[in-house]
C-alpha cells in the first residue's frame, strides 16, 4: 500500500491553514498584485485632467448678519457650479471654478444672489484621495447681491473679504445627485462642512443710510451633487 500521499496531504492542509491565518491578519494583502490593484482602484477615483463637471449646490438655513431688526434673515440657497479638473500631485487634483451661481429669496431683501466676482482670484479647490474615498476642499471667492434692502432700492453688491471654505468626504466625484425632503431640506449628494462664516464687505457708500461693510453669511456648509 502506498502511504506517501498521507504526508503530502497533511503538508497541503498545513499550508492552507497558514495561508488562511495570514489572510485573516491582512498580511497577504500588504504586498503583491492585490495591493497594487487596491492602489489602482483608489487612484481611479480621481477624475481625469481636463474634464469639466457641472454640479448642483444647496445651502439651506443660512443666517445673514446684516443691520436689520431681529430675527436675522434666513436664506435657502439653490444653484450650480461648473469646475474644470487641473493637474495637482500624485494623489490629488485641483478644481478650477468656471461658473458659480446660487440664489435665495427673502421678503426684505428680494433676490439674494451669490456668484463669481468679475475678477475671480480664488485659489483652486482640491480633490484628494482619502481613507474613506475622496476629500474635497472647496475654496471660493464670491459676490453677494441684494435686490433691495427693506424699503431701500438696490441692488447692493458685496464681495468676500476672503474665500469661503468648506470640506468633506465624497464617495465619488462628482457626488451622487442631490434631492430635497418634504420640508425642503437637502438630501443626497455630498455635504461639505463650512470652516466658518463667509464675510463680506464693500456694499456701502457715503450717501447710504445703512452700513454693509461687515456682513456675514453664517452657514453649516453646502450640499454638492450631480444635477438631476
Amino acid at each position: 500500500m502506498n502511504t506517501s500521499s498521507t504526508p503530502l496531504g497533511r503538508r497541503q492542509m498545513i499550508r492552507q491553514a497558514a495561508a488562511a491565518a495570514l489572510a485573516g491578519t491582512g498580511l497577504l494583502l500588504a504586498s503583491g498584485p492585490q495591493a497594487h490593484a487596491g492602489r489602482r482602484r483608489a487612484a481611479g477615483l480621481l477624475p481625469a485632467i481636463g474634464q469639466t463637471f457641472t454640479m448642483d449646490m444647496k445651502a439651506f438655513g443660512t443666517s445673514l448678519v446684516v443691520p436689520l431688526p431681529p430675527p436675522l434673515p434666513r436664506l435657502d440657497f439653490r444653484g450650480r457650479i461648473s469646475v474644470k479638473v487641473l493637474a495637482g500631485g500624485a494623489d490629488f487634483v485641483h478644481l478650477q471654478t468656471l461658473d458659480f451661481t446660487m440664489v435665495a429669496v427673502h421678503p426684505l431683501l428680494g433676490e439674494v444672489r451669490l456668484q463669481l466676482p468679475a475678477i475671480n482670484v480664488s485659489p483652486a479647490s482640491t480633490l484628494q484621495e482619502g481613507v474613506g474615498g475622496l476629500v474635497e476642499t472647496w475654496l471660493q471667492a464670491m459676490d453677494m447681491t441684494f435686490e433691495r434692502f427693506g424699503d431701500l432700492p438696490g441692488p447692493f453688491t458685496l464681495e468676500t473679504t476672503q474665500p469661503a471654505k468648506a470640506s468633506g468626504t465624497l464617495p465619488q466625484f462628482p457626488p451622487p445627485s442631490t434631492g430635497e425632503n418634504p420640508d425642503g431640506s437637502p438630501t443626497g449628494g455630498a455635504f461639505l462642512t463650512a470652516a466658518g462664516p463667509i464675510r463680506f464687505t464693500g456694499g456701502s457708500s457715503a450717501d447710504s443710510p445703512i452700513d454693509l461693510s461687515a456682513v456675514q453669511l453664517q452657514w453649516d456648509g453646502v450640499y454638492q451633487g450631480q444635477p438631476v
